[in-house]
């Protein structure tokens, strides 16, 4: 099948679409004063908005001198005009006084608002709008996302740039993001926290692809923020019970006073005899024979997996603020596996394998950041201490028996503790026309403590013994200012890196140390109604984990071993991107155009040892690569009772090393969510498809697809929410990977029978709905302010 003909029918489609939305507006113009003293009102938020309906249909700015025009299609709505200082006007729209299709309301007054009386606004989209600040991405998240995801993780799929798979596994343009929650350091990077968490929780996402210097952060960031600061008590409880026999359950409480404010989270989830499948063979070949070997798998998996936070903010005065939070999860789960080895080639031979393994996680996040301000708050010292401990415990026991009487058990036992310090401090100056400069340090301490054992039946018992050093120092700046409608960054990170690996029962030590300097800038430009352009350029680094490093096997199957390579660089990323946002009357567009070049790229290398019948796998710098991608998505809203997203989702690249032949690599994911809005139910209708990838120089994925289904129903007088919703219920999902070498090929087809059934209940409840009054004058912003 011509897969590229297919996309450029389906981009056709999708342009076509957006130029044919664009006929018979209306619109309105209008300048924007302060009714205290007459001045222009700058950034005063403009929103066309369907109030039976409760969608903001399209939304603006006021320029410098105050003035605005908005454009828009036909429909019973109304103007809202509003600003985070000022009361918000709401004006019903006569179309009898149109002329041309334009309508002129000339000067709108703004009140100055007055906070102790202010009470809660809000008018949300069902779907969700963005804008981009200050390097970010932001989505207001409204009630269709919420209502028909159910939980966190199946909102961040339906959003520009983030991926989440069938497992739940959640990446950003291809990595492993940080996953923030109210721009605290969490346990929610792990996926199986964002799939207990519920929806309606979240308030905005923010999604920063490309972190500014002073984060001092190389990897991408999703901020979840929480509907947390309404004064009093609110909160939710959720409970979801699935088939086949899966339980889960959170609960999120925010407790806010003056000049303190709390929030808590807990989440579960359970799992009995979640049954999976693996097919793998081995077809080996020299100058005189071959040799097939294949076998089949039946998995078995229990597990139990528990998560809380507590985040706290005190403000002692209007120039002070202490915010922290303690993060813990705990993972238990145990695999069982009953698989046949049939050799196919010579003599034919039955091998039977059992295979018993047993996991266990708990890790404890904590940090805590003090913040004053200096100088009229033109100054600012912020200075933030990170702490995260892990515990990894892994015993697995294996058996195989034959009708060669070939017959061995092994037994592997490996433990981990990992200790992490952050500390960093960061000073900012407020500089005129609206300008700020940052400098600041990070130090970083991370430590690891490896224990490893294995004994098998066929060799003598072994052990291994790993301390494991890493010191990063990291120096850095920011500077960033807008100039009219030009937003620009400019920011570097100096990185000295100090990695010591030592094998304590051989006493040998390996020592590296490392310099990276990584730049980047940033220029954005805003024009017209919400559209945007921007053009960037960063450099960000990965350096490998202690598993990539650590040398020692323990791969229970002597068949299939993965080690380590102590040697390993850390990979380094430059990438220039164009990206661009246009919002339309029914639609919106987000695009990305990206190149990256990556230097000591790292990739594992199969290779098969004829002689001991072994396919060993090591990670190695294979050298340099080139990647070219797009990352596109298109949101449309017509009719008004179907919103539809669209994602697509490739990148093309190639490997620069003499000794690799077919040195290249591609890899697209597609996406077509379709949300239903009736008047008592919300239903939706989603198909993910990948075509066959190939996701290194030696390993190709074959074509995937699944399918997700859900439909929602609020309830106990919208103070609760029903969900039904079903994962992969044709049970099509399937992982099909092949691996090339020189004297091998090996194929390894999973099924992880994800058909899924959840019926899902989620309760909110509050004491209070009005807004906290703080001594910083803080206040909650609706979507019209």
């Amino acid at each position: 099948m011509d897969y590229s003909k297919r996309y450029f029918q389906l981009l056709f489609f999708l342009y076509t679409t957006i130029l044919l939305s664009q006929e018979n507006k209306y619109i309105i113009t209008g300048s924007v004063l302060n009714a205290s003293n007459n001045t222009s009102v700058k950034d005063a938020n403009i929103f066309i908005i369907d109030l039976k309906n409760n969608l903001v249909i399209r939304n603006t700015k006021s320029d410098s001198t105050g003035n605005f025009q908005i454009s828009f299609d036909k429909g019973n709505y109304n103007l809202s005009v509003g600003h985070q200082n000022f009361e918000i006007h709401l004006i019903p729209i006569n179309y009898a006084k149109f002329k041309n299709n334009t309508f002129n309301l000339g000067k709108i007054p703004l009140k100055p608002l007055d906070i102790k009386k202010l009470d809660e606004v809000v008018v949300t989209t069902k779907d969700f709008w963005s804008e981009s600040k200050n390097n970010k991405r932001i989505y207001h998240i409204g009630n269709t996302l919420k209502d028909v995801a159910g939980s966190i993780s199946n909102v961040l799929s339906y959003l520009p740039s983030i991926s989440v798979d069938i497992d739940g596994t959640v990446q950003l343009r291809g990595k492993d993001p940080i996953v923030q929650i109210n721009g605290r350091k969490s346990n929610l990077s792990k996926s199986e926290v964002l799939q207990m968490l519920p929806s309606d929780m979240i308030k905005r996402i923010e999604v920063v692809t490309r972190p500014s210097a002073k984060e001092a952060e190389t990897a991408p960031i999703i901020n979840i923020i929480t509907d947390r600061k309404r004064k009093g008590l609110i909160g939710g409880v959720n409970f979801a019970f699935g088939v086949p026999s899966t339980t889960k359950g959170g609960l999120h409480l925010a407790l806010n006073k003056e000049a303190f404010n709390g929030y808590g989270l807990y989440g579960i989830k359970k799992e009995n005899n979640i049954a999976s499948s693996k097919k793998e063979s081995i077809k080996t070949f020299n100058a005189s024979s071959e040799n097939l070997e294949v076998e089949t798998n039946d998995n078995n998996k229990n597990s139990l997996n528990q998560f809380s936070e507590i985040q706290y903010e005190y403000l002692p005065n209007e120039n002070s603020e202490l915010v922290g939070n303690v993060s813990l999860f705990n993972k238990n789960n145990t695999l069982s596996t009953h698989g046949i080895r049939n050799t196919l080639s010579g003599d034919i031979t039955q091998t039977t394998q059992i295979n018993d393994a047993e996991n266990n996680l708990f890790s404890i996040v904590t940090a805590h950041e003090y913040e004053h301000k200096f100088n009229s708050k033109r100054e600012q010292l912020k200075v933030e201490v990170e702490y995260e401990f892990e515990s990894r415990e892994r015993s697995e026991e294996f058996s195989e028996s034959s009708s060669t009487d070939n017959n061995f058990t092994t037994n592997a036992f490996d433990r981990l503790l990992s200790n992490e310090i952050e500390l960093k401090s960061r000073y900012d100056w407020t500089i005129r026309n609206n300008g700020y400069l940052s400098i600041g340090y990070r130090f970083d301490l991370s430590t690891i403590d490896q224990e490893q054992f294995f004994l098998s039946t066929l060799n003598a018992a072994s052990e291994n013994n790993i301390a494991f050093t890493q010191f990063d120092n990291t120096l850095f700046g920011d500077y960033s200012n807008e100039f009219e409608n030009i937003y620009f960054n400019i920011g570097f990170r100096l990185i000295s890196t100090e990695r010591n690996l030592s094998n304590q029962d051989s006493s040998e030590s390996a020592s590296k140390t490392f310099f990276n300097l990584l730049p980047q800038v940033n220029l954005e430009y805003e024009y017209g109604d919400n559209n945007e352009i921007s053009l960037n350029y960063f450099n960000l680094l990965r350096q490998p984990r202690l598993s990539f490093l650590n040398s020692f096997n323990t791969s229970v199957d002597l068949q299939r071993i993965r080690i380590g390579n102590p040697d390993l660089k850390p990979q380094s990323t430059h990438t220039i991107e164009l990206e661009s946002f246009n919002e339309f009357e029914k639609s919106s567009l987000n695009t990305t155009l990206y190149t990256n070049f990556v230097r000591d790229i790292i990739q594992y290398a199969s290779v098969f040892d004829a002689e001991g019948d072994v396919t060993i796998s090591r990670p190695e710098n294979i050298g340099r690569a080139s990647t070219f991608g797009i990352n596109l998505s298109y949101n449309m809203n017509s009719p008004k009772w179907l919103n539809s997203i669209i994602k697509l989702d490739g990148k093309y690249g190639t490997i620069s090393d003499e000794d690799i032949k077919d040195n290249d690599f591609y890899r697209v994911n597609t996406s077509i969510t379709n949300l239903i809005r009736l008047k008592s139910y919300k239903i939706e209708l989603s198909w993910y498809y990948s075509p066959k990838n190939k996701v290194n120089f030696q390993t190709f994925q074959s074509s995937n697809q699944y399918f997700k289904f859900g439909i929602s129903k609020r309830v106990f007088k919208n103070k609760g929410n029903l969900v039904l919703s079903v994962l992969d219920p044709f049970n099509s999902g399937r992982v099909v990977q092949s691996i090339n070498g020189s004297n091998f090929k090996y194929t390894n087809e999973l099924r992880p029978n994800q058909r899924r059934f959840f019926l899902s209940l989620f309760v909110r409840f509050s004491s209070k709905s009005k807004f906290r009054n703080t001594h910083k004058n803080k206040r909650e912003k609706g979507i019209l302010e």
